[in-house]
């Protein structure tokens, strides 16, 4: 059936210049030439445009699609080809013109999206890899890898981009959803020469911008959909959990070298290709994070997986690679416009930063998810990246909700875990011969924020470093009549099942040490932990016990103010100081016993641990819990210092709030 339109449309097309008028003849009669230039004059017609439109719908509507590939069906794919480039051109044209552009695309792609998107599916199983298209293709058929690419992705971009319907079909479709996340693993696996437009020779950007695109596509088919939906749709595509998340972190690390790699732009200005290149792709960089971090998000996702195959690493390295570039100012208008300016290229730091306060809040084990973006560099961006004169006007208002700020002042409540000091002490070293001062100055907020920062890191360090912050009965039996040391990852030594905490080198000292006193102690250590065997408060015991103890010491005129608000509801009742490590600055706060146990959550101790201890007469307070807080957990313990100085003898060597006993290192406040 030859393709027809109807006589409005063939009326309006006789605005068209007679040459066009007919070419346009010459194609609806099924000439694949003359359809070929008809779409080649499409950027001289400019804005009659969209009078071609039901050209193009028409030679799709006329032919069915083939079933495969053949000599016969050659002119049926090649007019079906020009003529989706065709409505792709015209929609691309559009530009960001939002004020007409919903209506186009709408003419375009909405209104005949059952029509369209089966050639989109056509075009995508046979021209995309891994493709069901013959060795050898029939001759007067041409059908490029990036000519496919368009077909099948450009219609969905701008029906998106434009359009309600659009963004709603990509988050509620699973048919769609499946199609577009099939486009977005083949496009991982192309090369930049596999996606070369025949039209644009030596564009070296086009791989880049395609896959930028493709990330800002996978962020809105995650948006406000169902939970499992997509996640389970994007694994069976991928091959699976685990190829899924990697794809996700090669698009990460693929948008950060193809930034890298293009040319410093010499004009920072929206004229200028270089660097509107640059800013697209730094955006989807941005896209692909948060898709990364949607990923995690959803019920049935991989955000443990995510960390475990190196997320936080690979987000930081983009940083790391990129901050420079992306702050670089312009010095002209084009700072403040709003999607190529300074804010919205700081706004990709800023989602990096919020993935790895997110995962710092939600990992199961937040404490490993800090030491690993410490190690790779995350102090050192924090205090590089802060904001320059040429980008704020208002520093403090800027700074109310930034990420940046945000993870600075959350790491501290992280400097009380073994785990992470034994990585902060090297990263302050490395801090202070890199000499970031100058910069990070610069932003008066980041710069007073990070000098309290830097202080606590550096006390906590220390006691970390001291004999008295060591778990020493990780790797000592706690046996008193025995003096053996074992390793401390010694599987054949006996742990307390009670406690969770004391070791022994045989079943002889633990049957000694248990009629020696540990039948009173073990549910006093097992509180100090806060009746949960979690491996992170285990080993840092002793450090959060002596940030505990020089708390009290440093604090004690405090405490005793406190003390005078509390209420007690009987004679017997007895005030409870709690140290709460979960904020910074480091907040006390104090109840009474009976009103703790209502407020301090279910991971927390016994209350009969805490009504057995005696305090003396002058002591400014009875007794003390500490509150520390890891993942989405939060933990009161009893206090470490009480317990491991009643089990054990511990000190923690803190009086009138200083370190005294006599090793090289102290503290300072």
């Amino acid at each position: 059936m030859a393709p027809r339109i109807n006589a409005r449309d063939r009326e309006a097309l006789r605005a068209l210049p007679r040459l066009m008028q007919r070419k346009i003849d010459g194609a609806l009669r099924g000439s694949v030439e003359d359809l070929r230039d008809v779409v080649g004059s499409l950027n001289q017609l400019k804005d009659v445009t969209p009078l071609l439109l039901p050209v193009f719908h028409a030679q799709l509507e006329a032919y069915p699609i083939p079933d495969r590939i053949s000599p016969d069906v050659v002119p049926v794919i090649m007019l079906a080809k020009w003529s989706m480039g065709g409505i792709v051109q015209i929609c691309h044209n559009l530009g960001s013109n939002i004020s007409i552009g919903e209506r186009i695309v709408h003419d375009a792609v909405a209104s005949k999206w059952e029509m369209l998107f089966p050639w989109m599916q056509f075009f995508s199983n046979n021209f995309l890899p891994p493709s069901q298209r013959p060795a050898a293709l029939p001759h007067g058929l041409s059908v490029s890898t990036y000519e496919a690419l368009r077909i099948t992705i450009h219609p969905l971009s701008t029906l998106c981009q434009f359009t309600t319907i659009g963004r709603q079909l990509m988050r509620t479709n699973p048919t769609v959803q499946a199609f577009f996340f099939r486009a977005w693993v083949i496009v991982d696996g192309l090369k930049s020469d596999d996606v070369a437009d025949p039209l644009r020779e030596g564009d070296k950007n086009l791989s880049a911008l395609i896959r930028a695109n493709m990330c800002s596509l996978s962020v809105i088919c995650m948006e406000d959909t169902p939970a499992s939906l997509p996640v389970s749709i994007i694994s069976s595509v991928a091959g699976g959990t685990l190829p899924m998340a990697s794809l996700a972190l090669r698009y990460i690390r693929r948008m950060t070298k193809e930034v890298s790699n293009m040319p410093e732009p010499r004009l920072r200005a929206r004229e200028n290709v270089d660097f509107s290149s640059m800013t697209v792709c730094a955006t989807g960089l941005a896209q692909a994070i948060l898709f990364m971090q949607s990923l995690g998000d959803r019920e049935g996702g991989c955000h443990e997986l995510l960390l475990q195959i190196g997320s936080i690493r690979t987000v930081l390295s983009a940083i790391t690679t990129l901050w420079e570039r992306l702050l670089t100012p312009a010095w002209n208008s084009s700072d403040n416009e709003p999607d190529i300016g300074l804010a919205a290229r700081r706004r990709v730091l800023y989602i990096a930063y919020r993935y790895i306060g997110y995962s710092m809040n939600c990992a199961n084990d937040s404490a490993l998810v800090i030491s690993q973006a410490i190690q790779h560099g995350l102090l050192e961006c924090l205090l590089r990246t802060g904001s320059s004169p040429a980008e704020r006007v208002d520093n403090t208002k800027r700074f109310e909700d930034d990420h940046d700020i945000q993870l600075l002042k959350e790491l501290p409540r992280f400097f009380v875990f073994s785990k992470v000091l034994r990585v902060l002490q090297p990263a302050l070293q490395r801090l202070d011969r890199l000499g970031l001062e100058e910069r990070a100055s610069q932003d008066p907020v980041l710069w007073e924020l990070w000098q309290a920062v830097d202080s606590a890191a550096r006390t906590f360090t220390n006691f970390h470093e001291l004999p008295e912050g060591a778990p020493f009965y990780r790797y000592q039996c706690c046996s008193p009549k025995c003096s053996l040391n074992f390793s401390e990852d010694d599987v054949t030594a006996y742990r307390c099942s009670g406690c969770m905490l004391t070791r022994y080198c045989s079943k002889y000292c633990q049957k000694e040490a248990w009629e020696s006193g540990h039948r009173v102690h073990c549910r006093m250590l097992r509180s100090a932990l806060g009746n949960q065997d979690v491996r992170e408060i285990r080993k840092s015991l002793p450090v959060i016990a002596m940030i505990e103890s020089w708390i009290c010491e440093e604090r004690v005129n405090e405490i005793r103010a406190l003390d005078k608000d509390v209420v007690k509801t009987s004679e017997n009742d007895r005030s409870i100081v709690e140290v709460d490590l979960t904020v910074y600055p480091i907040e006390l706060n104090m109840y009474s016993l009976r009103d703790y146990f209502l407020v301090s959550g279910s991971h927390t101790f016994e209350r009969e641990v805490a009504e057995s201890i005696t305090t003396s007469e002058d002591s400014p307070y009875d007794l003390v819990a500490v509150k520390v807080r890891l993942g989405r957990e939060y933990y009161s313990l009893f206090s470490p210092a009480t317990a491991l100085g009643v089990a054990f003898g511990w000190t923690s060597g803190i009086q009138g709030g200083r370190y005294i006993h006599e090793h090289p290192r102290t503290p300072d406040p």
